[in-house]
């Protein structure tokens, strides 16, 4: 077998993608068994490695999940592999070559591959560690928390620490048709048993336990609606923030699927 070339796939002599080390962005592509094929934009700034050091190595190797998110980077994984969805957007913690831990922001896209085989993954990969700071320090401010919350036109649900729900916006009561004197006081697994074992209740779980943020778009246990959900532990308990993103949903299924029906035109 002959020797792995350290080079870019996506770069190919294209004189535009030569300068992706610009880009504001990592871009990762694996291959079916996870190797590393590509580590261009802002991967070696990102984590540390050279393009050089890691191409042609399993991803895991880099260890560059944390460890507390490697179950919830793991179930990710699994969805897209299973072909249940196309391409999904999660956040979680990495650790980076010189050891410093940064929060992230992961678009992975499955690729097409042979039919039976575990599919090829790209990833696009933002530093979002300033910005989830300036969330968890303005959303830790109590007073002004509460003026938000009024205005926000996201839903947000608090809960405390032993899961009874101690506020509840107008946005939340017009989302999910439920009053808040329907609902605060009241223990959130009384309210919506459905929710127990999702994506959302493994959210709340893990960033309870650690102290950090977690963001997840999944389906609602009953009926069509999509929802991204952000789960931001304080001092008290937890804040969850909910957006309806059905429409956002769809038209991206819409569009994926005018790209597919192309590319087949496209090989007649």
């Amino acid at each position: 077998m002959p020797p792995f070339r350290h080079r870019h796939p996506l770069h190919d002599g294209n004189p535009v993608l030569e300068h992706l080390g610009a880009l504001p962005v990592a871009i990762l592509e694996t291959d079916e068994e996870g190797v590393l094929r590509t580590w261009a934009g802002a991967a070696e700034r990102m984590f540390g490695w050279s393009a050089a050091e890691v191409l042609g190595s399993h991803l895991d190797r880099l260890e560059l999940v944390h460890e507390a998110d490697i179950a919830l980077v793991d179930a990710v994984l699994d969805r897209l592999r299973s072909g249940h969805d196309p391409h999904l957007v999660h956040r979680n913690r990495v650790r980076t070559r010189s050891g410093e831990i940064r929060h992230s922001e992961w678009t992975r896209i499955v690729l097409a591959g042979r039919p039976g085989r575990r599919p090829a993954i790209l990833s696009y990969v933002a530093d979002v560690t300033g910005q989830v700071q300036i969330e968890t320090t303005a959303l830790s401010a109590r007073a002004d928390l509460e003026r938000w919350l009024r205005a926000n036109p996201s839903g947000c649900c608090g809960l405390d620490r032993q899961w009874f729900i101690t506020h509840w916006n107008p946005a939340a009561e017009r989302m999910l048709e439920r009053s808040r004197a329907e609902v605060v006081g009241r223990e959130v697994w009384e309210v919506f048993p459905e929710l127990r074992g999702t994506p959302f209740h493994l959210a709340f779980e893990e960033a309870f336990a650690d102290g950090h943020l977690r963001v997840v778009e999944d389906r609602a246990p009953r009926g069509r609606a999509w929802y991204s959900v952000t789960a931001v532990p304080s001092a008290r308990g937890l804040n969850v923030f909910f957006n309806d993103v059905t429409g956002r949903r769809q038209l991206e299924h819409d569009l994926l699927s005018t790209e597919a029906f192309r590319n087949r035109l496209r090989r007649v």
